[in-house]
């Protein structure tokens, strides 16, 4: 924390003399002092004679400002800003001193209208195209006499001979058919058409009865010319492949629907990949791809996408790809690790800009635009695809304008700095008029002059319970503050009960909107919801006429990392909102 507060005001000092202390610094090496304060010792008083103060400032903290002279919490003296230093003429417009500029290393690009192309890279495995991969089953039972085909990894082809096997089965099958041949051809020349005819339809069904058994063509034609049956038939491969998986040995008895073999042909194989949701859009079916193994460094296989998996990883967020390379040399193998680069357009000619000119906030996405002479100009940008160091704008900018590339975080802080700066005189000018802006109502300065004794003591307790949830916030205990809560609940209930005026009833509203985030166990939440508890009863305090009961010894005080105040007993000071890292920042204010 202690860091981020010295890079905070490094910052702060940079733009400080940039746009609030009129662009620069001078002074001897190691010391700086505010442009400002040089002018006035070095030129005719009368140059700022003209100008009016407008508010004065902690040198080292931006966010400390008063209305009058005085010392910084770091002991320093506060600087005067002028009604005219450094405002731009534009509503949001930032003026930056150019030598400044060149210092921070702005750099600027031009918005251009460009396809957003995008490489997405994955890590892919290789694996059996399961349209090329075969199982060899028997059909039926029998005992294996010669084994040729007898180890994994061997390579087959087409009608190759896998092994040779004797089975009574198909011996009984070729006698029918050798004997439906003979009958046949005694028939043939018969007078009587329907004898020949049920002859031929016998041979038929004797030959098909070989062929749903497996026997080939050519073994069928080789048993009507020899006219022989044969004690071994030849099991044949039906595709060319690899021999994935191997269940059978010599000698082995096969029974029916027994697998025997696996086999795959790895003449095209498949790679199975993983991108992400945000990917998607530059995902489609048949897009080319590359890919790279280790085993083959520098060489590069072309492929495709042939299927997009219709279902999402509900634990890793990606969806599976299916891709399909040529392997003619197979030199892909299964189950290898591949590295997956696919390059795509996501979108037709839109403006785009480069991704480091985008300040992304979480709740908004802005664009720091250069005007010329010094001047810029945030704009909040929607933005679509994001690119290969590109993003698409959907709205907010236009080609040709010119955006910040580099040091766009200083501008933003400066932007972000004045706003602050503003609303802070604002929120004063409202106050001075009666109008608080934080509490969201109108009131007199002296719209309390007491309170009853019912009164006083309801808002004591809520004081004394609110005394308790800061002591739990030094503590970061979350617990500790939403049981607290539920004793919060009931004295609001009580002060609904017995008082019925409207200044009080809103500051108990207000009190009540904080009691969810309180409650919620959340250190985070409790701590924003402990602002607006805290608001109310500065405000109440600070405009009661009288003591309520265990006001005495207490304190307000103001973060200025916050910008918000808080109340607690005499002591050590103790910051509720930033940890105890942070326990001593903050400054007293008066409460009455």
């Amino acid at each position: 924390m202690f860091q981020k507060l010295k890079t905070f005001s490094m910052i702060s000092l940079l733009l400080i003399s940039s746009a609030v202390m009129e662009n620069s610094y001078f002074g001897e090496p190691g010391l700086f002092v505010p442009a400002s304060v040089m002018a006035a010792e070095n030129h005719d008083a009368s140059v700022k004679a003209d100008k009016k103060i407008k508010y004065w400032v902690a040198p080292m903290d931006p966010a400390y400002i008063r209305d009058k002279p005085g010392k910084s919490p770091m002991g320093m003296d506060l600087v005067p800003v002028y009604e005219d230093a450094g405002e731009p003429s534009a509503e949001g417009v930032i003026k930056i001193d150019p030598v400044t500029v060149q210092n921070i290393g702005v750099r600027t690009a031009i918005v251009t209208s460009d396809n957003v192309r995008r490489e997405i890279h994955a890590a892919g495995r290789i694996t059996y195209n399961e349209k090329l991969v075969e199982h060899i089953h028997s059909k039926v039972s029998g005992w294996i006499e010669n084994l040729y085909v007898d180890t994994g990894g061997q390579e087959v082809s087409k009608g190759e001979v896998l092994l040779d096997f004797y089975s009574p089965v198909l011996v009984s099958a070729q006698e029918e058919y050798l004997t439906a041949l003979k009958y046949r051809n005694l028939t043939a020349d018969s007078a009587f058409t329907e004898i020949s005819r049920a002859a031929e339809s016998l041979l038929d069904a004797a030959q098909k009865k070989l062929l749903y058994l497996d026997i080939s063509p050519a073994q069928i034609e080789e048993l009507q010319r020899s006219g022989e049956v044969q004690k071994n038939i030849s099991l044949l491969a039906g595709k060319q492949g690899t021999v994935i998986e191997k269940f059978i040995l010599d000698g082995m008895k096969i029974n029916p629907g027994m697998e025997l073999y696996t086999m795959a042909d790895l003449s095209r194989v498949w790679v199975i990949a993983s991108v992400y949701e945000y990917e998607i859009p530059f995902i489609r079916i048949g897009q080319a791809v590359e890919m790279t193994l280790v085993s083959e460094p520098g060489v590069r296989f072309a492929g495709k996408i042939t299927f997009i998996y219709p279902y999402i990883s509900g634990k890793t967020r990606t969806i599976q790809l299916r891709m399909e390379f040529d392997n003619p040399e197979f030199k892909l193998k299964p189950d290898m690790y591949a590295d997956v680069v696919i390059s795509s357009e996501a979108s037709e000619r839109t403006p785009v800009v480069p991704s480091e000119a985008v300040l992304r906030t979480g709740s908004r996405n802005v664009v720091i635009t250069s005007l010329g002479d010094g001047k810029f100009l945030p704009k909040e940008v929607t933005l679509g695809v994001e690119g290969v160091e590109i993003v698409q704008i959907l709205a907010g900018l236009k080609e040709g304008e010119e955006v910040v590339t580099s040091g766009q975080f200083l501008i933003d802080s400066e932007s972000n700095l004045r706003e602050a700066v503003n609303k802070m005189l604002d929120a004063r000018a409202e106050k001075a008029e009666g109008i608080d802006p934080q509490a969201g109502h109108i009131h007199e300065a002296e719209h309390i002059h007491g309170a009853d004794d019912g009164t006083a003591e309801v808002m004591g307790q809520l004081l004394n319970e609110y005394l308790k949830m800061h002591e739990a916030l030094v503590r970061e205990s979350a617990a500790d503050v939403a049981e607290q809560a539920l004793m919060l609940s009931y004295t609001l209930a009580d002060l609904s009960l017995i008082n019925d005026d409207v200044y009080l009833q809103d500051i108990a509203g207000q009190i009540e909107n904080s009691l969810p985030g309180l409650s919620s166990g959340d250190l985070d939440a409790a701590r924003n919801s402990f602002k607006m508890f805290s608001r109310a009863m500065f405000e109440y305090l600070k405009n009661v006429d009288g003591q309520i009961p265990g006001a005495e010894g207490v304190k307000a005080y103001h973060c200025p990392m916050e910008n918000e105040y808080w109340i607690q007993k005499e002591g050590d000071l103790k910051n509720p909102y930033l940890g105890e890292d942070m326990w001593i920042c903050g400054t007293e204010e008066e409460l009455r």
